[in-house]
C-alpha cells in the first residue's frame, strides 16, 4: 500500500483487489481517474498498452482517501499509457424533492469541470434513458475505497459494469444482465 498518493496526470497505478488480483487505473486530468478491463495475479504488467484495453469507467476521485487500493505507481515505461480521448458526458445528480432524484446527462466543460457544464438531456428515467443511466458515470467524486473494489472486483467475476450506487438515486434500477461496454 502506498503511504500517500500525489497527482500526477497520466500516472498509472497498481490497485490490488485482493490478495491474488490487481488492475490498474491511470490519472487524468481534474481529478479524473480511468479504470480499465485489465487484471493479472500478479503486479506484472509487461506488454500492457492501456490505449488498447477496454475502459470501464472513468470517474472523479478523492485519491487520498482511497490510497489503500494503490500498492505502487508504475515507472515511466512499465505500461503505455493512455492517451485516448476523456469522454466529457456523464450524469449530474439532482435532487427534485424529499426522497425524490433524478439525473442528467451534461458535458463536462472542456477543464473537465461539472461546473458549467452543458446539459444534454435532463430528468433522466428509468423507463426512457435506461441506456443512458447504465452507460455513464455520475460526476460526483467518489472516495470508497471498499465500494470502489467491489466494483472491480464484481465487474472481474461477471464481466457486468455496475455501479450499485445509481440505486439511490434510481431504487428501481436493477443491475443490468449485460449492456454495451461490457
Amino acid at each position: 500500500m502506498l503511504k500517500s498518493v500525489k497527482w500526477v496526470e497520466d500516472s498509472v497505478l497498481v490497485v490490488k483487489l485482493d490478495d491474488a488480483l490487481f488492475t490498474l487505473a491511470q490519472m487524468r486530468t481534474n481529478g479524473l481517474m480511468e479504470f480499465f478491463d485489465v487484471f493479472s495475479v500478479h503486479d506484472d504488467w509487461r506488454g500492457c498498452d492501456l490505449n488498447n484495453a477496454n475502459l470501464l469507467f472513468c470517474i472523479f476521485v478523492a485519491e487520498k482517501r482511497l490510497k489503500s487500493l494503490f500498492v505502487r505507481v508504475l515507472e515511466i515505461g512499465e505500461v503505455v499509457v493512455n492517451h485516448r480521448s476523456i469522454n466529457k458526458q456523464m450524469l449530474s445528480f439532482e435532487w427534485v424533492a424529499e426522497d425524490t432524484y433524478t439525473a442528467n446527462l451534461i458535458e463536462l466543460t472542456d477543464r473537465y469541470s461539472s461546473f458549467g457544464a452543458r446539459v444534454i438531456k435532463s430528468n433522466l428515467s428509468i423507463s426512457a434513458d435506461l441506456d443512458i443511466i447504465n452507460s455513464h458515470e455520475f460526476c460526483g467524486v467518489f472516495g470508497d475505497p471498499d465500494k470502489l473494489k467491489n466494483r472491480l472486483k464484481f465487474f472481474h467475476d461477471t464481466g457486468v459494469n455496475w455501479d450499485e450506487q445509481k440505486r439511490v438515486i434510481y431504487p428501481g434500477l436493477e443491475r443490468p444482465k449485460n449492456f454495451p461496454g461490457n
